[in-house]
């Protein structure tokens, strides 16, 4: 990573630690260089050593910007989102989903193209009433920022978006609804073996907080509380074909469940959302997280001079915050408790043993048992 970078059309030097990267007099540079999502090499930057010094090394560079700092990358090719071809086990996912969801009685698109050619959706299920799903089987690797970019474009035509992996630890894991399932070979697959889903859809299981259950009270240090707590289990066994045809139908919904160092985006059964959302008052959106993000301020890092160093293959120190589990570590989850109020039961009626002697029983109280029945003082044997 560098602090500079060289642009050959503007013929310029430009500084990134500086706001204006060095040039007051063309102001919103940084903003129309970041702007422009030509691939790499049609974008003039190069590293300033390696334009002369060091031609063996790629020279050809893109702008970042993380916490507030700026700086520029080497290209490296190998690491490039892979969005032409697709392999067996691709296609054979694609097929897999839209035969699920025709047995459901759901219309299907495969390669659905929105008309201005900028969103392509792999499998797009039309589902109950307006509802639309857009299926999006992601094996190979792909930038979290191209997935994010490609969940918005959905979003903004109305397609409710579900991401599906067989890796456990994609990047999009958690930022975005995401789904992850077994990995086996294409024509397995195609053949409609079982492909059970491992993450990204979860069940709100409610259980009563007495002695009979041994987990600890989450709100009292001592004791029961005699509510219900819920906590969000792994829904197992449950299927992809099931999940496609549940999404279809409105069945599951995603849903943000919001923690302490980690948002979750599960999909999750309508009548569990809206018990989560009446517990924590409330669901979150796309728009509520995009409007937090906003709101934070980030200090502008102090301008250093130019610096024309190559440090291609150095360690930058820049490190970002250690990832934590994908989907496994619950701990710090919001609680979940349904509260019920105290209904008070009438109090037990006292029962008054009556006679009933005669052809009509007497009814007179109290009365005492005999072998022949209830009787009063009158009417005792």
């Amino acid at each position: 990573m560098a602090s500079s970078v060289y642009h050959v059309d503007l013929e310029l030097e430009l500084n990134l630690t500086e706001p204006d990267l060095g040039y007051p007099e063309l102001p919103g540079l940084w903003e129309r260089l970041r702007a422009d999502k030509r691939p790499v090499p049609q974008r003039q930057l190069q590293c300033m050593q390696c334009r002369e010094a060091r031609p063996e090394c790629p020279e050809w560079m893109f702008l970042t910007e993380r916490d507030g700092v700026r700086f520029a990358s080497h290209f490296n090719t190998t690491i490039a989102d892979h969005t032409t071809g697709e392999s067996d086990q691709h296609k054979a996912f694609k097929e897999r989903i839209a035969r699920a969801a025709e047995l459901g009685g759901f219309t299907v698109e495969v390669e659905d193209r929105a008309r201005d050619g900028r969103r392509r959706t792999d499998v797009l299920v039309k589902g109950a009433g307006d509802l639309m799903v857009g299926h999006e089987v992601q094996l190979a690797y792909a930038s979290l920022a191209s997935v994010k970019k490609r969940t918005k474009l959905a979003r903004d035509d109305g397609i409710a978006p579900l991401w599906t992996t067989v890796d456990p630890q994609r990047d999009f894991i958690n930022h975005v609804p995401w789904a992850q399932t077994d990995n086996f070979p294409w024509k397995y697959i195609s053949e409609g073996g079982d492909l059970q889903i491992r993450g990204g859809v979860r069940t709100l299981e409610m259980e009563r907080c007495n002695i009979k259950n041994p987990e600890p009270c989450p709100v009292r240090v001592r004791g029961k509380c005699g509510q219900l707590h819920g906590k969000w289990v792994s829904t197992f066994p449950y299927q992809l074909d099931d999940l496609v045809r549940d999404t279809a139908a409105g069945d599951y919904v995603p849903v943000i469940v919001v923690g302490k160092r980690l948002n979750r985006r599960w999909w999750v059964r309508a009548t569990d959302r809206d018990q989560y959302a009446d517990s924590v008052g409330g669901l979150i959106t796309e728009e509520d997280l995009q409007r937090r993000r906003g709101l934070k301020v980030i200090e502008p890092p102090n301008p250093r001079p130019l610096d024309d160093e190559c440090r291609y293959g150095q360690d930058s120190g820049i490190r970002t915050t250690p990832r934590p589990a994908r989907d496994g570590d619950d701990a710090d989850l919001p609680l979940i408790t349904k509260v019920e109020p105290y209904v008070s039961l009438p109090p037990p009626k006292i029962q008054r043993y009556m006679c009933g002697a005669g052809t009509g029983p007497c009814l007179k109280s109290p009365a005492r048992l005999y072998a022949c029945g209830w009787r009063c003082e009158e009417h005792k044997p």
